[in-house]
């Protein structure tokens, strides 16, 4: 695999949709005024290529364009087919979508949306803590947990998008707990302040097989973003192989002919054995969350960086 020439800006987005729209006001979105105005900046200053030309360009080493542009949209929500696409065709510029096949193919509500809109439909976040960890000493009888300041100390961190509290949630809620504990709490919370309904609540917010499918027939690209989401360096070898074994469920249900294809680890995280276990699958190119722009003839193909919507301007003349 030879890798092709020129830089290339990949860039990540998640919710694009006009202001409380979707089953769950309060999730952090890009407003689709916004995003058509960041459509026109990418126009005027890069070269906009599409999921499968930077497959090529990796598989078979042919050049990048100058500035070349790829934009990802991750989880494969509802509102990026809705909203997000129209706008994408009007300003002639391809996209690569990355949706996980639990929610795409099994309707389930994804872990870490779970967690969004638990945050998003709780007004005070200290109320939220308490109840959390109220719910963790009455399980701690059962199964050997760490104290509740010991979790503090490693889980109350400030991110680059979050405030202490709110990164102290999501990493209990997502890794800093064992899986039987943090899934009955995570279930416990969002039916209970979300939904009791998780079909109906995954059908408003993920696209449908058929919309992916329409995705590809309009000239877009979808990829493999995981089974279930989960972060691979948490998992062990065997569960990380059917975690994107799983993935490409997706792919299947298309009616994709890979390899080659294109990965997005959830949450940017993995591992060598990730690597490994998508090299020997055929795997063209994976993504990360890690901000930079990618030198294709430098980085690894398998551990390209994204940069986050909020790093590009959202004026045309910017």
């Amino acid at each position: 695999m030879t890798p092709p020439n020129g830089s290339l800006t990949v860039v990540m987005y998640h919710f694009v949709q006009p202001r409380d729209a979707g089953p769950v006001r309060g999730l952090a979105h890009l407003d689709v005024a916004a995003f058509r105005a960041q459509l026109a900046h990418i126009r005027r200053h890069y070269t906009p290529v599409s999921g499968d030309e930077v497959i090529r360009a990796f598989v078979e080493g042919a050049p990048l364009p100058p500035r070349a542009a790829l934009l990802t949209f991750d989880d494969g929500y509802r509102c990026q087919y809705r909203d997000a696409l129209p706008l994408l065709e009007a300003a002639a510029v391809p996209a690569l979508f990355f949706p996980a096949a639990a929610s795409a193919l099994d309707r389930c509500v994804l872990d870490v949306n779970k967690i969004q809109c638990i945050l998003a439909t709780t007004p005070d976040v200290g109320e939220l803590v308490a109840t959390i960890e109220a719910a963790i000493d009455e399980r701690r009888t059962d199964v050997p947990l760490p104290s509740v300041a010991e979790l503090r100390a490693r889980c109350w961190k400030k991110s680059r998008w979050d405030a202490e509290p709110v990164v102290y949630v999501k990493r209990l809620l997502q890794h800093a707990l064992p899986e039987p504990v943090r899934r009955r709490i995570v279930d416990d919370l969002f039916e209970t302040r979300v939904s009791a309904d998780e079909r109906a609540f995954a059908d408003e917010l993920y696209m449908t097989v058929d919309q992916l499918r329409d995705l590809t027939d309009r000239g877009m690209t979808v990829g493999a973003h995981g089974d279930r989401h989960l972060r691979l360096p948490t998992l062990g070898e065997a569960e990380q192989a059917r975690e994107i074994d799983g993935a490409l469920r997706v792919l299947d249900a298309l009616g994709t002919a890979y390899p080659p294809f294109a990965y997005c680890y959830a949450n940017g995280e993995y591992d060598d054995r990730s690597i490994g276990l998508l090299r020997a699958r055929g795997c063209a190119v994976a993504f990360t969350t890690r901000s930079d722009v990618a030198d294709p003839a430098a980085s690894d193909a398998l551990a390209l960086p994204r940069l986050d919507t909020n790093d590009l301007p959202t004026e045309a003349n910017a």
